[in-house]
């Protein structure tokens, strides 16, 4: 057993002992099935993607004002292109979180993703994590594994007059991991990242304004001791209101994440493709995701309720040369319909279809078509 499968293994080990220990004590947990597929018509390199989760989380309180979160799940990421069919499957990441609510306007968190996932790929794999982390599809899941790292976070909140105030801030250290299954030698170190947010809101009767923004800011991703790749910094910026009609209640938002410019930093070689020991730096596109969208409540009749859900996205990308492939647009529109079930537990079945257009290397929008299908269980107890 490989050092990295024992380390898998342990933490399997720990989820499973703390799952099955205090279930008589815990709020809920919380399981379903997730799916996201598109078709791509021809100009994006590939014929189509999917991928399928089954998650699973659990909420375990241990005293006043403290309580556990673990989070799990299993997936499979397909990408067909022409006749072959290149899969990544298993395990995720396992995410545990520990939160404290030290006073009613302070609340701390510790938490630690542990590395149940698959983070070293084949050439295979690596292609079908790079189509699934294209941000603008908005696959849950992209490369089954990122290492282990620890985030801390703090936030506080209070009132002053008829506005609430909140801000937060989060710092994580990520773990060294091999992330090329060709390449035993190769150690790669993630950068650190550090969050900061702000949040304003208001009440005006039955309904809420909030505003905020986030910054985010990463230290250099590195190569065997070599730095490899500095991310630029992110700023997102979002407002929603919410408001009571009819069935429920009513939420119209919308969120704009800037990413600037990165350097990656690639190593020379020669003829022979031996290392020079020098560096091209290059810089990689600047990007911008806009998401608009509206969630509410319609009544059916007979105590049942229909949530639509509806929202658009609109990226653009820019590299140094000008070229701005991978951006685009797309439309989701469908909903849900909460059920009562078992007596006393909640299942929410959702189906969206998902329409829209992405730039190719050419300039040409090609027509993208999709479907996602979700059904969450949420066992209380």
């Amino acid at each position: 057993m490989t050092r990295f499968a024992a380390v898998r293994a342990l933490a399997f080990v720990a989820v499973a002992a703390v799952c099955a220990s205090p279930l008589r004590a815990q709020n809920s947990v919380g399981g379903g099935i997730d799916y996201v597929g598109y078709a791509f018509d021809p100009g994006l390199g590939a014929d189509a993607a999917q991928l399928i989760m089954i998650p699973v989380a659990v909420q375990v309180p241990a005293m006043p004002g403290l309580s556990f979160d673990i989070f799990g799940a299993w997936a499979e990421g397909r990408v067909e292109r022409g006749d072959t069919l290149y899969k990544l499957s298993g395990p995720v990441d396992t995410g545990v979180r520990a939160a404290y609510q030290a006073t009613p306007w302070a609340l701390v968190t510790l938490g630690a993703n542990v590395p149940t996932g698959d983070a070293t790929h084949d050439g295979q794999e690596a292609i079908v994590a790079s189509l699934l982390s294209t941000d603008i599809l908005g696959f849950r899941e992209a490369s089954w594994g990122r290492g282990f790292a620890i985030t801390a976070s703090a936030a506080v909140a209070r009132s002053m007059g008829n506005f609430g105030l909140g801000l937060a801030g989060a710092y994580s250290m990520r773990g060294k991991f091999n992330p090329d299954a060709s390449d035993q030698d190769l150690e790669y170190q993630p950068g650190s990242e550090a969050r900061i947010r702000l949040g304003v809101d208001r009440n005006f009767g039955n309904s809420t304004l909030t505003v905020g923004g986030t910054f985010m800011s990463y230290t250099q991703d590195q190569a065997n001791g070599q730095n490899l790749f500095q991310a630029g910094k992110r700023f997102r910026f979002d407002a929603s209101y919410a408001f009571r009609m009819a069935a429920g209640v009513w939420t119209v938002y919308a969120a704009d994440l800037v990413r600037q410019n990165g350097t990656l930093n690639l190593p020379n070689v020669d003829s022979q493709g031996s290392p020079l020991g020098t560096f091209t730096s290059i810089d990689t596109p600047k990007q911008n995701l806009a998401v608009a969208g509206v969630m509410g409540a319609v009544a059916l009749g007979g105590g049942f309720v229909f949530r639509p859900h509806v929202d658009l996205k609109l990226q653009s990308r820019e590299d140094s040369s000008g070229n701005d492939a991978g951006s685009g647009w797309l439309v989701a529109a469908g909903g849900d319909v909460p059920l009562r079930i078992f007596g006393g537990h909640d299942f929410f079945p959702k189906a969206r279809v998902l329409l829209g257009s992405l730039e190719d290397p050419a300039g040409d929008g090609v027509r993208v078509f999709g479907m996602e299908f979700k059904g969450t269980m949420v066992v209380s107890f």
